[in-house]
């Protein structure tokens, strides 16, 4: 894929700059959250999930996967997510228990993908259990929710959830 008007170096960081712009929207989630402005919440992600595939999709593309990006990526998946479930957790959406397994699981994961000395690639299970997530967070957070499109964002949830331990085992036998 050619791009032009950019040099290598350029084109090489491309991909962390769209992952470190949707580190950045966590900041105006964190507030619209804070005052109840939900429908601007649910724009980021959707904003926050097509920078999220952005980002991959010119790693891939322009062939600059990078250290930095490695790394960054996921913490950032997480930052992002973590924000919105403890939200969910403190309205009552979601079971702060479920909450504090998932955390578990992202910090245990992290620990273990920075053992190895390039990193351990992102399974497909994860990338799908990050993909239920994104978008059970649509659902929860859809401006015009209803109680089909929160029984709708709470089964994606549970697959999201379910994917997020079956993913351990996967991490585990690499490991």
């Amino acid at each position: 894929m050619k791009i032009k008007g950019l040099n290598y170096l350029q084109k090489k960081y491309i991909p962390n700059i769209i992952t470190i712009s949707r580190l950045l929207l966590s900041f105006p989630i964190i507030i619209f959250l804070e005052i109840n402005k939900l429908s601007f919440v649910w724009f980021l992600i959707l904003i926050g999930g097509i920078f999220d595939y952005l980002d991959g999709y010119f790693a891939k593309k322009l062939n600059s996967k990078t250290r930095l990006g490695a790394i960054l990526d996921p913490i950032v998946d997480k930052i992002f997510i973590i924000i919105l479930f403890s939200w969910l957790s403190i309205n009552n959406v979601i079971p702060y228990w479920s909450l504090c397994l998932i955390i578990t699981r992202e910090f245990l994961i992290s620990s273990l993908r920075s053992t190895k000395d390039n990193g351990l690639p992102a399974l497909k299970i994860a990338k799908s259990k990050t993909l239920f997530q994104f978008i059970c967070l649509l659902f929860l957070f859809f401006p015009y929710f209803n109680n089909w499109t929160i029984l709708i964002g709470l089964i994606l949830y549970w697959i999201a959830f379910g994917l997020t331990f079956i993913s351990i085992f996967n991490y585990l036998r690499i490991k």
